[in-house]
């Protein structure tokens, strides 16, 4: 039988227990043709509290270990303010079905002492932080978006409630045929790009709107004052003002759009990535970018429809030297989105299940 080993919590983590998980998790996808590490630098950011979101968590490792070595992980995460304790980066053998039972009973029983009613399996502290566990691809994973071995989800099947996501991925040439057939009068609205010599103000511009515009989504928290600054501030030298766009009306920001290169088709797949050798990869790699990666749009209600066109012609006009275009993740049940996701870039390439479960 497994030791089942329970560290952190509202205690911090030592720097021995941090470089044990990432360790594993390393060996874990080493050689996976389609994991790229840059989701480790979201871990190393809850293992590490490294924001001050991370630091309003308390964040557990759960560990087995078999004739003294490690066989699987996983991270047991309590938010403020929220009803539910979350499981993420479950990592376990996929024929070790008793050990992943033992390793969901002992998040459970974590969730029951801080007398929560619920447990959620696939969400990494915050939306923006990553969701879903991936359940179908044949693409190795793009920037930003959550990668595990595809039979993870059996471990949760028995989750009375299952929510479905999808992301979606076109030839941006087809996207961009599909945008401008749809007819549609802007007015007096107009699109500017982020001023970056305000780097810290016009995150927390995005933070706002974020809040106003998507805050209504499925598991979406609230957020605090430099939220996405802090989740945004590395990677600044990789990115450009046009990466981050605000929908204007009467000099007022009525909307948002962000989206940046997918720098994972810049990286090797299945080995370890330093933040150093990310960067130096994706400036020294450039040429080897052919995706854009449409991370998050939001408009304010009385501002949708023409305020959405105005923001991805926009978008439109700024990637033209791209091949294909992809999007973050979509609630399957968000019928407006999921629609207009289908109408401009076709089909699903990646597909992702957030477990629940009542206890």
């Amino acid at each position: 039988m497994p030791k089942i080993e329970l560290k952190g919590g509202s205690e911090k983590l030592s720097r021995n227990e941090i470089l044990s998980f990432k360790k594993f998790r390393s060996d874990f996808y080493r050689g996976d043709a389609l994991y790229v590490a840059t989701e480790e630098f979201v871990t190393d950011m809850l293992l590490k509290r490294a924001s001050s979101f991370a630091k309003s968590l308390n964040t557990y490792i759960i560990s087995a270990t078999e004739n003294g070595k490690r066989v699987a992980q996983c991270l047991c995460i309590i938010t403020p303010d929220t009803e539910f304790a979350q499981i993420s980066q479950f990592d376990c053998p996929k024929e070790r079905k008793d050990i992943a039972d033992e390793m969901i009973h002992t998040a459970e029983r974590i969730a029951g002492e801080y007398g929560l009613k619920r447990i959620v399996s696939g969400l990494c502290g915050h939306l923006s932080y990553g969701v879903g566990i991936l359940t179908e691809t044949e693409l190795k994973n793009s920037f930003d978006t959550n990668y595990n071995k595809i039979y993870t989800a059996e471990f949760f099947k028995h989750f009375k409630t299952v929510n479905t996501l999808s992301a979606y991925r076109c030839k941006l040439d087809d996207a961009r045929k599909r945008l401008y057939t749809t007819t549609c009068d802007i007015g007096d609205l107009f699109v500017r790009e982020a001023n970056f010599s305000k780097f810290k103000d016009e995150c927390e511009t995005l933070r706002k709107l974020c809040d106003a515009t998507i805050g209504d989504t499925y598991l979406y928290a609230k957020t605090t004052e430099g939220h996405f600054y802090e989740l945004l501030k590395d990677l600044k030298l990789l990115l450009s003002e046009k990466n981050l766009m605000f929908l204007m009306h009467e000099n007022k920001e009525v909307g948002f759009v962000f989206w940046h290169p997918d720098f994972n088709c810049a990286v090797p797949a299945g080995r370890p990535l330093s933040k150093a050798d990310f960067a130096l990869r994706c400036i020294f790699n450039k040429k080897k970018i052919d995706t854009v990666k449409l991370n998050a749009i939001g408009v304010l209600k009385g501002y949708r429809g023409k305020g959405t066109i105005a923001l991805l012609r926009a978008l439109e006009e700024r990637t033209r030297s791209y091949e294909f275009i992809e999007t973050n993740f979509v609630w399957d049940n968000n019928i407006e989105s999921t629609l207009v996701n289908r109408r401009l870039l076709g089909g699903e390439c990646r597909k992702f299940c957030v477990f629940e479960e009542y206890l």
